[in-house]
């Protein structure tokens, strides 16, 4: 009886199968804002200025956004910020400059045209968090009223 338990364990261990394995990841990126909106309102914020130009912070989110970052594209890619103006359901605006951008306590810069706030090459190793601050730059042309508008970050490959 011992023997055929002996044969029997040597048989199963010459039988075995093998299957290919394959992996692929998909080339990917991902970003999240940490708040869905951004207001001022500048009558809690001391308006009118005494001196100007004047600068306001957001009263919504309180403090700075946090922007987290993914990527596992191959070769360079680059973080952009770009503001539409910001209008009024009149049709009056404000030129997308008056809103200033900065991350990770870098140089303000106005949202004039498309800025690029980070690059970086290869992937990123999980989410790279950074702080976006902003700010708005009042003249003291501005006309009374509730002005929109839509800030857009993207990233694309250099």
């Amino acid at each position: 009886m011992r023997m055929l338990v002996i044969a029997g364990t040597l048989l199963v261990s010459l039988v075995a199968a093998q299957m290919p394995l394959q992996v692929e990841f998909p080339s990917g990126s991902s970003l999240q804002i940490s708040s869905q909106e951004v207001a001022f309102d500048l009558s809690r914020s001391g308006f009118p200025p005494r001196d100007l130009p004047a600068y306001y912070r957001p009263q919504e989110p309180e403090g700075s956004l946090e922007l987290r970052l993914f990527s596992n594209i191959e070769g360079g890619w680059s973080l952009a910020a770009r503001m539409d103006p910001l209008a009024r359901s009149d049709g009056e605006w404000l030129p997308p400059g008056r809103l200033e951008v900065r991350c990770d306590g870098g140089p303000w810069l106005p949202l004039s045209s498309a800025v690029v706030l980070l690059t970086g090459s290869g992937v990123t190793g999980g989410y790279q968090a950074h702080t976006i601050e902003l700010r708005l730059k009042v003249l003291g042309d501005e006309l009374p009223g509730s002005y929109q508008g839509v800030l857009v970050f993207s990233l694309s490959r250099l």
